[in-house]
């Protein structure tokens, strides 16, 4: 990082930032989002880049995307390109490169890892750049947005960055567009597998991008076998490649009839979700697949905060969190946790009462 912000520093004092100000958005045209991180993150950025579009309906939105995600905004009509960002790689000098020879009026990090985030949107912006004020490069941005509560909701973080441009909305609900094909090949598949109009379809995803998010698998089977004995609820169980003999080691335990995703397509799996009834998992990025897609969803959450991260701005969204009682940290990131009791504190009992409290009138009401 040292030699990085040591370059930068040497360009930044060619050609400095120009204050915020100065940009008159009538004129500016061509605007470069950068959300290269993960999943949840680019579904958090979507109220943001939805209030950009709806303030300023002439600009031009492009968005450098991890391209493990990017067909998950390839359907969003209110973006016009989509860049697949490189990361640490020899792909990121190129991609600069090409940037610099066709700046942006403005490029916005919504959510990216430094430095390569503010390196890019530093060679794309035409002297332009809004970035996190945290950032240790933040002496490249135009301005930076500081966050002024460790609590606030990333929906609202990333809302705060395009209001210091005059763009907000009072629809803060994440979106996701699918297109047909993808919803027919999955109503297909999920009648093929279940039969003909399965009575309830519930998603349940027990994995996540660490272990210290898991809650217990044994408690995933014990949770699906009563959601079928209670609503003979039919389960699909998400999963990728690398989860795959855990979550066949899953399906073996329950008893009602069950299909394991697997490591199909990120948009099959989300028009897979769009058929369910009712999400229960992980902090993840299923997890906001299913809230960005209407899906009922319980967040059973244990390092971060569900103020932070859990449902928000949605019609049903429920979460059960027990950190408080275990951990000091407000903000756990320790992903070498040995035994994350937080999560183990969740009983399969307090998530079967929150499912009958709180989602089964819903659910009755609208067979």
């Amino acid at each position: 990082m040292w030699a990085v912000r040591r370059y930068l520093r040497r360009q930044v004092r060619k050609r400095p930032p120009l204050p915020l100000a100065g940009l008159d958005p009538n004129k500016a045209q061509r605007v470069l989002l950068i959300n290269s991180t993960a999943l949840g993150d680019l579904l958090f950025s979507t109220p943001a880049i939805r209030a950009l579009k709806e303030t300023y309906p002439h600009w031009r939105l492009d968005l450098l995307v991890n391209p493990r995600y990017a067909a998950l905004a390839q359907h969003n009509p209110h973006l016009e390109r989509l860049i697949p960002f490189p990361g640490r790689s020899w792909g990121l000098l190129s991609l600069m490169a090409k940037l610099k020879r066709d700046p942006y009026d403005l490029a916005i990090i919504l959510h990216g890892n430094d430095p390569e985030a503010t390196l890019v949107a530093w060679a794309a912006g035409n002297r332009y750049l809004i970035g996190s004020g945290g950032s240790p490069l933040s002496f490249a941005y135009s301005a930076g947005v500081e966050r002024k509560d460790p609590f606030q909701h990333a929906i609202e973080r990333r809302l705060d960055f395009v209001r210091l441009l005059g763009a907000d909305t009072p629809d803060k609900r994440m979106q996701l567009f699918l297109p047909s094909r993808e919803l027919i090949r999955a109503e297909v598949l999920t009648i093929r597998h279940f039969g003909d109009n399965p009575s309830l379809l519930v998603a349940l995803h027990p994995f996540g991008s660490g272990r210290y998010k898991w809650w217990p698998l044994e408690s995933y089977a014990a949770l699906g076998n009563h959601l079928h004995e209670t609503y003979g609820a039919a389960i699909l169980i998400i999963s990728g490649p690398g989860d795959r003999k855990e979550a066949e080691a899953l399906a073996a335990r329950l008893a009602g009839p069950v299909l394991v995703t697997g490591g199909r397509p990120l948009l099959e799996v989300a028009a897979f979700l769009k058929h369910c009834r009712l999400f229960v998992g992980n902090d993840s990025g299923p997890l906001h697949l299913a809230l960005a897609l209407g899906v009922p969803g319980i967040a059973l959450l244990g390092a971060d905060h569900p103020r932070r991260i859990g449902p928000y701005a949605v019609e049903w969204g429920a979460f059960l969190y027990r950190k408080e009682d275990f951990c000091p940290q407000e903000h756990c990131l320790n992903q070498k946790c040995p035994d994350n009791k937080c999560l183990q504190a969740i009983t399969v009992a307090e998530v079967a009462a929150l499912i009958r409290t709180w989602w089964e009138p819903g659910f009755k009401g609208k067979r």
